[in-house]
């Protein structure tokens, strides 16, 4: 009896350990001021990649990392058609980072802000 419950103690421990790095999450939204591109990572072992993923996806050598998100939170960028006017922002729920990224947008420009992009970390 006390072998089985050895075996199923190390069981449950080798579940967790596996299970602990696809719970890890972080993102990140990078952004050119100059030309309007964007790019954003979600899920990623850890902030570094987070960063190192949006810049590549922005893909302009101008991107820099503007917001960071980390487990557990959503992020959302809106722009504007040529993408110089942007607003950001990081939630529990996608739905609530998409309307706070929309508003921080709008409240810098008189022209339609649009959601480009929208995720969630594990």
């Amino acid at each position: 009896m006390r072998g089985r419950m050895i075996a199923a103690g190390g069981f449950a421990a080798l579940v967790l350990i596996t299970a602990g790095p696809a719970l890890a999450g972080y993102g990140a939204f990078a952004h050119d001021e100059a030309s309007g591109k964007y790019g954003f990572s979600w899920n990623e072992a850890n902030q570094k990649q987070a960063d190192d993923a949006a810049i590549k996806s922005c893909n302009t050598t101008a991107c820099k990392v503007v917001f960071r998100l980390g487990p557990k939170l959503c992020g959302a960028i809106a722009l504007t058609d040529d993408g110089k006017i942007w607003g950001g922002s990081t939630r529990p729920t996608r739905a609530a980072a998409e309307l706070a990224a929309i508003q921080g947008c709008q409240k810098r420009t008189k022209v339609q802000c649009q959601v480009k992009g929208a995720e969630c970390n594990k």
